[in-house]
């Protein structure tokens, strides 16, 4: 990911049924492509083993779903992403990356999910995108997506090394600590996107990309991107550190989730963050890099 886009959806719920809850995590339209990234969720099963044991030997399953704009047989057998490039024809994708989840033991609170990213074609104004998991029940289902124009489009899609960066240096202050361990795992798929994707901080050879910021209830969830290139950074390297500035605290952010890779020369890195809300609606972030030789700075965020 080495290009901004424009903001194409601002996230939520597309689908809620017993079966099965769908929502867009982020989509990010390019004048090369519609990237959007899913959440899939399964209802938690509350049944032990030994009720599990006895509804299989009694041949209790989830009736199929009707196939009607899926081929009658698919390489899929999870979440099934595509679009309607006629009236009653989808085209099918595969996910470009993606992560699943067992979900709790029976006695929790979350069932099983299914995170994935999907690459459409150019797309603008508007599209129909169409889900199906036919094993589970799930119905095929099509929703239309209001999408930024193509004007829009091209005038977001920038280099990473060419998009402008605000920043400021890090205030001075006395107080600085570690953010408290959270058990918070929000539902970022039900959140809204209160930032548009943006650059935090540059160097020559290296770069640390906002490029989603979630409001859920009282918690905002952040994914940064760090690149470097020209063998800048080995891998494996943890990419850049996050902190926020709250009153004359500096408080250090623990990374979540996320991945890198490397090879010939390059590094690519993401994790998320969660943090509080503030109470203003301006979110101030210290962002730092070390070992692509990129010091704090200050990013003030305005949330939409």
């Amino acid at each position: 990911m080495d290009t901004l886009g424009a903001l194409a959806h601002r996230g939520g719920l597309l689908v809620q049924r017993p079966e099965l809850s769908v929502g867009v995590v982020q989509a990010v339209s390019r004048t090369s492509g519609l990237t959007i990234e899913l959440l899939a969720r399964q209802p938690l099963d509350r049944r032990d083993a030994v009720e599990r044991q006895r509804d299989i030997r009694a041949g209790q399953r989830s009736q199929p779903a009707p196939r009607r704009l899926l081929p009658d047989f698919d390489e899929g057998e999870g979440l099934r992403v595509g679009w309607l490039d006629r009236p009653d024809h989808a085209q099918w994708v595969f996910s470009t990356r993606g992560e699943s989840s067992s979900g709790d033991h029976y006695e929790g609170t979350d069932g099983p999910s299914t995170r994935a990213q999907f690459e459409l074609p150019p797309t603008f104004d508007e599209v129909d995108l169409v889900l199906a998991w036919p094993e589970i029940g799930f119905a095929e289902t099509v929703t239309r997506l209001s999408l930024p124009d193509r004007a829009t489009v091209a005038g977001a899609t920038v280099s990473v090394w060419q998009a402008p960066v605000n920043t400021t240096p890090v205030p001075r202050s006395a107080n600085q600590r570690t953010a408290d361990m959270r058990d918070e795992r929000p539902h970022i798929e039900a959140g809204s996107i209160v930032a548009q994707p943006r650059v935090l901080h540059r160097g020559r050879d290296a770069v640390v990309v906002l490029t989603r910021l979630t409001e859920i209830d009282s918690l905002l969830s952040l994914e940064l991107v760090s690149i470097a290139r020209n063998s800048l950074v080995s891998w494996p390297d943890p990419g850049a550190t996050l902190a926020v500035l709250a009153g004359d605290d500096v408080v250090e952010l623990s990374s979540g989730n996320g991945e890198s890779t490397g090879g010939n020369g390059r590094f690519h890195g993401r994790c998320e963050f969660v943090v509080e809300r503030p109470a203003t609606n301006v979110l101030d972030l210290l962002v730092a890099w070390t070992s692509a030789k990129l010091w704090d700075v200050q990013a003030q965020i305005q949330l939409e």
